[in-house]
């Protein structure tokens, strides 16, 4: 490319941001200009990444487009921004030049699963990081587990404590090594060292992995710490050996996810798509939620998840779990290394007490872990073939969120989400930041990790927090802590966050068109202060209306209601006029149970607080049919085996039908058809599995009749899919087929969970949206 006098040059800085630090964006750019013979530098920022070089218009242009179409894997470009910069001279050559810390916030990439040419170099004889635990490259290694602060260079990680050697310093500074710049670069000369110890004290072996894996196979349980924090791993065809683990976590019957060698030993074991198959080899490599084969061989334990045909799959995504599974060569449960409720365990000290209770061995390295991080769990979705997440977390979380279109800069908003699969969700200047789940705050370390939390974001992402959005529970712990907090604060509708989380997750404008909302889960504080939780709703993310819902009704013991189902089945079937004290023989959940306290309870309104919720429902439905109606150990439980059930039905069945009916404020959804007929099926001995399929169906069919007469009444071509209910696969399924059959347009989630750890980012659309109109 020419630089004569008819080709001038001129100096050009370019402003990159997006996923742009910690994924080989610099090596790139450097790469690509010295192919051209530029001069220049280029540097991290807290925005991203500059370049500034000197370039002729057309070399320019050349530039750009080869940086663009050959991004290094998990490199993203949400902007690129080019002004002139004639006034500077640039030194002959190009440059990676140190950070600069000026300017807002950058994004901070996930950790990223091991690549495959630190595979090949993991098992390469000869090869001096053969069998290294912590081999990483620019493409692959610990990420946002391992920053402090921004931009992301290794003095700003806990790697700073392992100065690198002469070998990785010549690495790390050949522009055509692949790990130029790499800032988690180490090597056996001068990297974290692995240890393993029992409870006696350090364990001497020759081979660590090999010693492990004849432990894992007599029956141990091991306590492994990685990247983001401590795994609880067994045998996951041991019986024995998977109770052992269950009576440690206090998780009875909670699924466990289970780490498979690779592709081909999964595949014994689940159904894999060509997309299950692409997500579990991806560089998020999460627990992927697969469909079991009913005659594996062998067959795994039904212990692993009693209650659903689902297994979570993945497969070994850092060196060490490579390691352990190449010693195995079987599936291995790996869970998360922490007590029922508790945060996952992230340091060695804590990590020793899992010793004290009932794990065989430890398997520790000090590298320090800085941000808790579990691993994600998605789902590939039942119509769209694409990946669903559930659980925000290793691989995807912090997930980057660009701000859809008509939204501005409104200051640095964090979105304290809600008391159940809590996430935050921080706004910053280029767009929206949402944290891995931090777990349930009804536990006093996990509410304490939720505080550290928001510190540690404002400083990760260096934007002081102006304003606190939260839900409008009163008695949310996120609520009450944000209430002493001495900043701004902002309440968002419990049902209207979840449809604007919907509509970010799509990308939808915010001056689009209203949408319908079905707005299903188990519990939201209304605005009328009842428990919601069965709501069609019409709006955006500024506003939205009430227009139909699920008839309100009674939960005798309020929140024990919630963990034993047969007290809210007592309640529907007195709501259907149906006397649940003489149905104890048709319906064994109620048999031996104190009904007439709870019929007094509901009679007189004492702690019965009313709701609408439809995760109810699909409780009270489950316990009728026999599905744990004493009592829960884990959210959805009841509901979660109910599904199963209807999938066992072999045939297509009628739906129980329901009614809806006006009222004077909207349209309401009377179960009382249902009931009466499940009672009639229970007398006539019908199997429980068409009786599940036939509420699937009677369910599905419902909601499509209130859209299709609300749009008789209402102006929208857009159906929202959202709350917790939606993790049903049947229900999300039907409803999108049957949506799309009324010629409209089914919105549902992808990256930001139709769960609570959803709420963040609803809480903070919301009140971002309301704020740029005051302000206008």
């Amino acid at each position: 490319m020419s630089n004569s006098p008819s080709h001038p040059q001129f100096v050009y800085r370019l402003r990159y941001s997006g996923n742009v630090q910690g994924v080989g964006f610099r090596p790139h750019i450097w790469r690509e200009a010295s192919k051209l013979g530029l001069s220049g530098e280029v540097y991290n920022t807290s925005e991203g990444v500059e370049v500034l070089l000197r370039a002729s218009a057309d070399q320019l242009d050349t530039l750009l487009e080869r940086v663009r179409s050959g991004l290094p894997d998990q490199a993203r470009i949400e902007e690129c921004d080019v002004e002139h910069r004639d006034q500077l001279v640039l030194p002959p050559g190009f440059h990676i030049q140190s950070s600069s810390e000026l300017g807002g916030a950058t994004r901070v990439s996930p950790d990223l699963a091991m690549c495959d040419h630190c595979r090949q170099e993991l098992s390469t004889p000869g090869d001096r990081r053969f069998r290294y635990p912590f081999i990483s490259c620019t493409h692959c290694g610990p990420r946002y587990s391992v920053v402090r602060a921004t931009p992301y260079d290794r003095e700003r990680t806990t790697f700073d404590a392992f100065p690198m050697c002469p070998a990785c310093r010549a690495e790390y500074e050949s522009p055509e090594n692949r790990r130029f710049h790499a800032q988690a670069i180490s090597c056996p000369d001068c990297g974290p060292r692995l240890w393993l110890e029992s409870a006696q004290g350090p364990v001497v072996t020759e081979d660590i992995f090999a010693h492990l894996s004849e432990r894992l196979a007599a029956g141990a349980l091991v306590a492994l710490k990685g990247w983001g924090g401590f795994h609880l791993c067994c045998d996951a065809r041991n019986a024995g050996s998977i109770d052992r683990l269950r009576q440690l976590k206090q998780r009875p019957a909670k699924p466990l996810a289970v780490m498979m060698p690779n592709l081909e030993i999964a595949e014994q074991y689940v159904r894999l798509t060509p997309a299950h198959q692409r997500t579990l080899g991806s560089s998020q490599a999460p627990i992927l939620l697969c469909e079991r084969k009913p005659c594996a061989a062998p067959e795994l334990p039904a212990s692993l998840a009693p209650d659903t045909d689902e297994l979570g799959c993945l497969l070994p995504y850092t060196p060490i779990h490579e390691l352990l599974m190449q010693a195995f060569a079987g599936p291995l449960v790996m869970t998360s290394g922490n007590l029922s409720g508790s945060p996952q365990c992230i340091d060695n000290r804590a990590a020793r007490d899992l010793l004290a209770l009932g794990a065989d061995y430890i398997l520790l390295h000090d590298l320090e872990i800085h941000n808790r991080v579990d691993d994600a769990v998605v789902r590939i979705h039942p119509v769209t073939d694409r990946v669903q997440v559930i659980r925000p977390g290793r691989g995807i979380a912090p997930v980057h969120l660009p701000s859809p279109e008509g939204f501005e800069a409104a200051g640095c908003l964090l979105g304290l989400g809600g008391d159940l699969k809590n996430t935050l969700c921080l706004s910053t200047s280029g767009g929206w930041a949402l944290s891995p789940q931090v777990g349930d705050l009804a536990e006093l370390d996990t509410l304490e990790a939720h505080q550290a939390l928001q510190q540690g974001l404002s400083q990760l992402y260096r934007q002081p927090v102006e304003q606190l959005v939260a839900d409008r529970h009163p008695a949310y712990h996120s609520v009450q802590q944000a209430q002493q907090q001495d900043l701004p604060l902002y309440q968002v509708q419990h049902h209207h966050a979840h449809l604007a989380a919907c509509l970010v997750d799509n990308h939808y404008p915010l001056d689009g068109p209203q949408v319908l909302a079905l707005c299903l889960d188990g519990t939201g504080y209304g605005d009328d202060e009842t428990l919601w939780g069965g709501e069609c709703l019409l709006g955006d993310y500024r506003s939205v209306k009430r227009l139909a819902w699920l008839t309100p009704f009674h939960l005798p013991g309020g929140a024990q209601a919630i963990r034993e189902p047969w007290r809210v089945l007592v309640s529907l079937l007195y709501q259907a006029g149906i006397d649940p004290a003489r149905q104890t023989e048709r319906f064994q959940a109620l048999a031996g149970k104190p009904v007439a306290p709870l019929l007094k309870m509901i009679q007189q309104g004492v702690n019965a607080p009313l709701t609408s919720s439809m995760g109810r429902l699909f409780d009270a439905v489950a316990a009728a049919l026999g599905c744990y109606p004493n009592g829960i150990s884990y959210e959805g439980q009841a509901a979660i085996k109910l599904e199963h059930l209807a999938r066992q039905c072999a045939e297509p069945v009628s739906g129980y039908s329901m009614r809806w009916s006006d009222g004077p404020e909207g349209l309401q959804l009377d179960t009382a058809p249902l009931w009466h007929a499940i009672n009639n099926d229970m007398a006539a001995g019908r199997c429980v599995q068409e009786m599940a399929a036939a509420f699937h169906t009677g369910i599905a069919e419902s909601l499509l009749t209130v859209i299709s007469r609300l749009r008789q009444r209402h102006a929208f071509s857009t159906v929202v899919l959202t709350g917790g209910s939606f993790q049903n696969r049947w229900l999300l399924a039907a409803l999108c087929e049957g949506i799309e059959r009324q010629g409209l347009t089914p919105l549902s989630h992808h990256l930001v969970p139709c769960n609570d750890a959803g709420l963040s980012v609803g809480q903070i659309a919301v009140a971002q949206a309301r704020l740029q109109s005051k302000g206008r």
